[in-house]
């Protein structure tokens, strides 16, 4: 029986639609905790005809493309390709060993880079899928705990291919881990005031449609085009005063007793996750603007609060980023690595 703990799984960037990175030298090899990547076949059963009885006659394999998520404690340098690929355009300041790569959106807001992955479930058979997107993002933190993530990919053509040369312990990032109990993690919401937040999650997705990428003559999609993106966070409190409350349940002033129709909208916050190892830190945030100057781009909710006898007062509140052009969001990552280009 082979163990999943010998499995590979390794990402490189690809040059263009339709160009799969060939180069070993490329690829990351990553550490995940579960998931993987396959193709999924687009197995059409024929049509029930008159005449031909009670049971399924056929089924024909009309198409394929890949896909898969996994769950991961994320490293910085390949967290930096995931980023990448959510965000779709990077800039790189700094000089070694310390390097600061601005995540944003680019001037072209559905543009990504597609990326070439490579499969080995067991160790027992190698798969290289092509024209890959990220399609969603998720990192999750919570006091004591390292921070985790979820990362799900969408693409084209898979295909089998010998493992004999990717040599991946040598490309392996093993590099340290955020931690969410680090001195430099922290939320700060609103005005540089430090939330007592006991959990929380960041995320982004990518909408990539298939129903008007199948092109006659062709068994995978056209192209794997992104539609749509959505940011937003997530926070578990702990309450400690109503005024954050009172801005998000009943208007952004957070001071009237009547309920408002008001949305509270903050950006003047910051997600700072760190590792115990310098120089590596990621800084998630918005537009940067505060409510007061109405032009703040991420606008917050709040769930009824929930009670339980022998518990603290907590809430949960979410976040959702709205248009600002290239500034909606931003994740700043300082790791080592010289360049995403």
């Amino acid at each position: 029986m082979a163990s999943s703990d010998a499995s590979l799984f390794g990402i490189a960037k690809q040059t263009a639609l339709g160009t799969p990175n060939t180069t070993d030298a490329s690829f990351k090899y990553l550490l995940f905790n579960r998931g993987g990547i396959g193709p999924n076949n687009v197995v059409v059963p024929l049509d029930n005809e008159i005449g031909g009885g009670a049971i399924t006659r056929d089924v024909v394999k009309m198409g394929v493309y890949s896909g898969g998520s996994l769950e991961l404690i994320p490293r910085p340098e390949t967290l930096g390709w995931f980023l990448l690929g959510a965000f779709g355009a990077v800039a790189t300041t700094g000089a070694g060993p310390s390097y600061d790569h601005t995540f944003k959106l680019g001037t072209n807001q559905f543009d990504a880079p597609y990326f070439t992955v490579r499969s080995s479930p067991g160790g027992l058979w190698g798969e290289q899928f092509q024209d890959m997107r990220v399609a969603s993002i998720g990192l999750q933190f919570a006091g004591s705990d390292f921070v985790r993530s979820q990362v799900g990919f969408m693409g084209g053509l898979p295909a089998r291919i010998a493992t004999a040369a990717w040599n991946a312990s040598s490309y392996l990032d093993g590099g340290p881990q955020f931690i969410a109990s680090a001195a430099d993690t922290k939320i700060e919401l609103p005005t540089a005031s430090q939330l007592k937040v006991l959990a929380g999650s960041f995320t982004a997705g990518m909408a990539i449609p298939l129903n008007e990428q199948w092109v006659l003559g062709s068994y995978s999609p056209d192209a794997f085009d992104i539609t749509r993106r959505a940011f937003g966070v997530n926070f578990t409190v702990k309450v400690t005063d109503s005024l954050l409350y009172s801005k998000m349940a009943y208007g952004s002033d957070g001071a009237a007793v009547a309920w408002a129709a008001d949305v509270f909208k903050e950006a003047a916050f910051a997600i700072s996750l760190s590792s115990a190892v310098s120089p590596f830190k990621l800084v998630i945030s918005g537009n940067g603007s505060n409510e007061a100057s109405g032009a703040a781009n991420v606008a917050w909710s709040v769930q009824p609060i929930g009670l339980r006898s022998g518990g603290n007062v907590v809430m949960n509140v979410s976040g959702v980023f709205l248009a600002d052009g290239e500034n909606t969001c931003q994740a700043v990552l300082t790791n080592e690595t010289a360049s995403y280009a």
